[in-house]
């Protein structure tokens, strides 16, 4: 058992409140006071120094960091993410893949359910994100227009099996041919429904939210701007409370103005942090190839080819996107984390064991330090990051 205390912990308070919680691995066992939580004879006691601890951060939506992609299709790279997005506070991932070939597909999350087996050593990965192929090659943003294609119940299965069931979520672009179909068959199957990449008309992404789909993958990028006469797929999603919107809180892809008029339009139930965050996140500013494509790095800009290129995911971080949103949308720490955690985790089904800090919930925490740093990430109970090195030391924790 393990004891974390002098600590500020938010769990559902207007402001995190003096406590101490009880871990009984891998759930948290009792939060309180000393008085009301003492400490069975051999509890491995943590001083937190009058930190706080927030629920863990829940990423839906991040496609690599460290120079490696999921869509790489190597244990190495999948390990490798999980150990960044851990240093940054998040416990518990989607790991997304882009559009690719089918064979491409199968190999990569064939790798990583794979992992998804192992005890993790960083963040947690709770399933698989498909981001395509099934898009609209006319709002391609950085994915490669010739991967996309038409959905197969054939392909579906195919891609199903091979991740050892564990799809949690799929991105398609409802007005393409075959993806009502593909949303009937998805939903069976208890996999969450995203609309992005898409130029769907307003009635077209009404009519798949009617079906099932219930999520917006990176509101307002990859698709038509809004209008206040035209309606289409971003209006449909924005104003329809059965969608939870992704919003990509770096100042770069979507304008702080319009993260807040989001964040109070969708509300905190509905809108979920999510990084998109590519390959060259937790690298240093410059010129990287992967996948045979040029990619640009400058001042926490991601381009695709040059200076001038489209977007090509971020090179954001959790902790970075929680403070960002209290700044953009004025909300306070209780809700900006609910965005990052509780929110997300309901998109991927995890709400019920992860994305609050309550008793008999995976111990799945965020410590941050006084400058707002992470200082310490508790999965499932186990410490799998510490910035302090007499902490790692004492863990075991790797240098």
């Amino acid at each position: 058992m393990k004891l974390l205390y002098d600590a500020e912990v938010l769990c559902g308070a207007a402001q995190p409140l003096p406590s101490q919680i009880l871990i009984d691995e891998p759930c948290i066992e009792a939060i309180g006071s000393p008085e009301t939580v003492p400490a069975p004879v051999g509890t491995e006691e943590i001083d937190c120094g009058g930190r706080r601890i927030l629920p863990g951060f829940v990423e839906c939506h991040l496609h690599g960091a460290d120079g490696y992609s999921f869509t790489d299709a190597s244990e190495e790279a999948v390990r490798a993410i999980c150990r960044h997005r851990a240093r940054h506070g998040t416990t518990c991932l989607l790991a997304s893949v882009w559009s690719a070939t089918e064979e491409q597909l199968l190999e990569a999350v064939s790798v990583i359910a794979k992992v998804m087996e192992e005890p993790p050593s960083g963040a947690r990965i709770a399933g698989i994100h498909l981001e395509g192929p099934y898009l609209n090659p006319r709002f391609a943003g950085a994915i490669r227009p010739e991967t996309m294609r038409e959905p197969g119940v054939d392909e579906l299965n195919a891609l199903w099996e091979a991740s050892r069931h564990s799809l949690r979520m799929v991105t398609l672009a409802p007005e393409i041919p075959g993806a009502m179909h593909a949303i009937h068959w998805l939903r069976e199957q208890g996999v969450t429904i995203a609309i992005g990449h898409s130029g769907a008309k307003f009635e077209e992404t009404r009519k798949a939210i009617a079906w099932g789909a219930r999520v917006a993958t990176h509101l307002f990028n990859s698709t038509p701007p809004l209008h206040h006469r035209h309606l289409n797929v971003t209006s449909a999603l924005l104003t329809d409370g059965r969608v939870t919107a992704e919003l990509i809180c770096d100042g770069i892809h979507v304008a702080p103005a319009m993260v807040w008029l989001a964040a109070k339009s969708k509300g905190v139930a509905n809108t979920a942090l999510a990084t998109n965050a590519s390959f060259v996140c937790g690298l240093p500013d410059g010129v990287y190839e992967h996948e045979g494509q040029l990619t640009v790095l400058a001042k926490g800009e991601v381009r695709l080819g040059g200076p001038e290129g489209p977007l090509a995911g971020s090179a954001l971080t959790m902790d970075r996107a929680l403070f960002n949103l209290m700044e953009f949308a004025d909300v306070t720490l209780t809700q900006a984390s609910a965005m990052a955690s509780a929110t997300p985790a309901k998109i991927i089904g995890e709400l019920n064991r992860t994305g609050r800090i309550s008793s008999r919930r995976l111990a799945d925490l965020v410590i941050l330090d006084h400058d707002n740093s992470v200082w310490a990430t508790l999965v499932a109970g186990e410490f799998v990051y510490a910035k302090d090195r007499g902490l790692r030391r004492r863990l075991g924790l790797p240098e």
